[in-house]
């Protein structure tokens, strides 16, 4: 019996972030958000100032906009100055953006002092696990804002 084997065992991009979108908007109505205006802020919590990035419900379009926003933002900081925080829940991402996503954790890294995700599920881990892996980076990941929030102010 012949077993034919794949040649990799990683799953294509294009693949994933297909059924990650099926999984998030099984009715295959994504909702899109219109512009990134105001969706790169700093917010204070508890004293502290934090690079908030919103990526809810973003397509690709929007997404890459805001990572390019994002790094504009952190670039003109003091080196590992930066607290961030990235909300992800609902976005859709493709193949040029899980790009575009490893390459600024990367280049954002030198200002970044502490960064936490919310809002990643289902398939959208493996993108998280690959970015990760790609920048050499430890961004923990939580379920809850404040539980994120909590976790970037401490000493």
């Amino acid at each position: 019996m012949l077993l034919l084997q794949p040649k990799s065992r990683i799953i294509p991009v294009t693949f994933l972030c297909y059924f990650v979108g099926l999984l998030l908007f099984p009715d295959g109505k994504i909702p899109r958000m219109a512009s990134a205006d105001g969706r790169v802020k700093f917010i204070e919590y508890r004293g502290k100032q934090i690079l908030f990035v919103d990526y809810v419900a973003c397509d690709a379009s929007i997404l890459k906009e805001l990572l390019r926003e994002g790094h504009r933002v952190l670039s003109q900081m003091p080196l590992k100055s930066v607290l961030t925080l990235n909300d992800v829940t609902g976005t859709f991402f493709d193949q040029e953006s899980v790009r575009l996503l490893k390459e600024t954790a990367v280049a954002n890294d030198p200002y970044v002092k502490r960064g936490a995700v919310i809002g990643i599920s289902g398939l959208q881990s493996l993108i998280y696990d690959a970015v990760q892996a790609f920048s050499r980076r430890k961004i923990p990941h939580f379920s809850t804002k404040k539980e994120a929030l909590d976790w970037l102010v401490q000493d």
